[in-house]
Parts: C-alpha cells; structure tokens; sequence
C-alpha cells in the first residue's frame, strides 16, 4: 500500500513538472517577437511589392534616436522632420515581431497632412532594450513617454500629435489612450482584443483546440516571466476609459487576428470614434498597402469630420457629399 501510494505521489510530481515544463516551452513562443531589422526589409517586396530604399525615398533623412521608456528600456527608433512648421506630429507603433521599418508602408495613407513622422522599435524588439513584450501593458507605458519626449524636444502641443498603431501597436496604442487625454486622435488597424485571444486564436489554429487544456498554465508562465497579469492587455475592456476619438480598422479577411476582435472593441468605444470594418478580402494589416487611396480617404474624413485642423491636408479639399452638394446648391 505504501509503494502504491509513493509511486501515485511520483507520478503526480512528474506530471505537475511536465505540466509546467509544457506550458514554460509556449510561454517562450508568447515571448519571444524574433523581431529583427533585416527580417523587416526582407518581407518588403512580397508583401508591399516595394523596397525599404523606395519607401525611404519618401520621406527625409531621419535622425536617430534613443529615448527612455517605462522602467528605464531604452527604446530606439528614427524621426523624420517632414516639415519646418511643425504642425503635426504621427507617432507610428508597430505590430508583433516588427520593427520601426515595418511601419513605413503608412506613410503613403498620411503624407497629405504634411506631419513630422516617429517611428521606434517597441521593448525586446529590433533595436529596442527589455526582455519581454508585455501584451501592450508596459508598451503603452513607453507610449506615453515617446509622448512626452517629443512634447519636451520638439516643441508640438498635445492636440498635434497622433497615434498610429499597427496590430500589436494598434492594441498597444488604445491601451495608452485609456490611461490619459494625451493625443489629438488614435488610429488603430486590426488590434486584438485582448492578449488571451492574440495568442489562442493563433495557437488553436496551429496545435488544434487541444492547447486550451494547458491554457491557464501558459498564461500564468507569461505573468510570471514578462512581470504583469496578461488580464490587463485588455483593448475591448479598456476602450471605454477613452476619450480621444479613434480611428478604428480591419479587414473581415484578416486570417492572423480575426476582425471580430475589432468589433468587440468598438462596441466599447465612445461616440467619436469611427469603425471601418472593409471587406475588400485583404490579410493582416494589408489594407494600408493593397488599398491605399481608401485608407487615405478614411483618415481624411475622420480629420475633417472632427475638424482636427493641426493635420488637415494642404491644400485641404474634399469634395462634398452628394448630400451635402444637394443642400448648398438649394441653399444659393
């Protein structure tokens, strides 16, 4: 009877470690961006159709920079000076396993507002210091700190600046937005939900429904390892405590974050925000890049429709809605 027993507590023993063992080795894949500069640049010509030199060509030499996040991570990044006037700044936040680079593809849907451009690697990404990403909780931290260091060193006030955040970036960004009043507006392109369903949706897909029995272990690695409960890397539940306008998008045809990710968060947003969910059957974050002039004339609308005039286009002309051209030719 003892043996029976010592071997039942062995076997439990074996199977707690080989538990945590199991759940430790996919807390590692929630960890570990592999988030590299040239990696960036490789991608570009399949999936934009164009170069990092041609996409540069666009823009100004940019100045390097090394600014100080949240709990002193030394994030590094580039700031092109489009404009002398320094009417307006975007602040462009990248997506998982990306880099600064990687946002450059934006620059075509924001040219027309003449805006200086900030672009850094996010925390244990390219360049950037830190161990862990963090689900956008310290992300958002550093956010507010980029922020604040472009409102110390280049003079704009916080209604001429914006945030421009691309997946991860994008939850990122709404995270930082429920924290404060900081920005003139938030652009968010295919967020996720919250930072449970960014690494489930994508491990049921990869290892089958059978990963949710280990679920609760992996997530409890990830707290333990990146310092933070996964619970508050929450957009949809987050999306409430924000008062800026946002710029909501996604496409229905995203197949790594699924848009209903989306539609749960704008559910929660207030009533200055704006949700464009496209069906023009683009993947993740695509539609920047396959439709181009709509993502443009989205963020357009979006200015003009809350007269954020710090980065209304020069010269700034839309044509008038059929509508609205009804109105004013009865109205003369």
């Amino acid at each position: 009877m003892k043996i029976i027993k010592k071997v039942s507590v062995l076997l439990l023993i074996i199977l707690i470690l080989a538990y945590a063992g199991v759940s430790y080795m996919f807390s590692s894949q929630a960890l570990t961006p592999d988030s590299f500069f040239e990696q960036t640049l490789a991608e570009m010509p399949d999936r934009w159709g164009t170069t990092y030199e041609e996409m540069m060509a666009l823009l100004p030499e940019p100045e390097e920079l090394i600014i100080e996040g949240f709990e002193g991570v030394m994030l590094k990044g580039r700031y092109f000076n489009v404009s002398d006037e320094d009417k307006c700044l975007f602040i462009f936040v990248h997506g998982w396993s990306d880099t600064w680079a990687g946002m450059l593809k934006y620059y075509p849907m924001v040219d027309m507002c003449k805006c200086d451009i900030l672009m850094y690697d996010h925390r244990a990404h390219g360049e950037s210091g830190g161990k862990y990403p963090t689900g956008g909780i310290k992300e958002s931290e550093d956010l507010l700190l980029v922020t604040q260091w472009a409102l110390d060193h280049k003079g704009f006030d916080r209604n001429q600046i914006a945030w421009l955040g691309s997946s991860w970036g994008a939850a990122a960004s709404l995270l930082a937005g429920a924290v404060d009043n900081d920005p003139a507006f938030i652009v968010a392109d295919a967020p996720f939900q919250d930072w449970y369903s960014a690494i489930f949706e994508r491990a049921i897909r990869d290892y089958g429904s059978v990963i949710k029995a280990i679920a609760p272990g992996i997530m409890q690695m990830v707290n333990i390892r990146s310092g933070v409960n996964h619970k508050d890397a929450s957009p949809r539940e987050k999306a409430k405590d924000i008062v800026e306008p946002v710029l909501l998008i996604h496409s229905e045809g995203d197949l790594a974050t699924g848009s209903i990710q989306s539609v749960n968060i704008s559910k929660n947003l207030n009533n200055q925000s704006t949700f464009h969910h496209t069906q023009w059957g683009n993947d993740h974050v695509d539609d920047v890049v396959k439709n181009t002039a709509e993502m443009k004339e989205f963020l357009i609308n979006f200015i003009r429709k809350h007269d954020i005039k710090a980065f209304s286009p020069t010269p700034f002309r839309i044509e008038p809605d059929p509508i609205e051209l009804k109105i004013m030719i009865e109205e003369n």
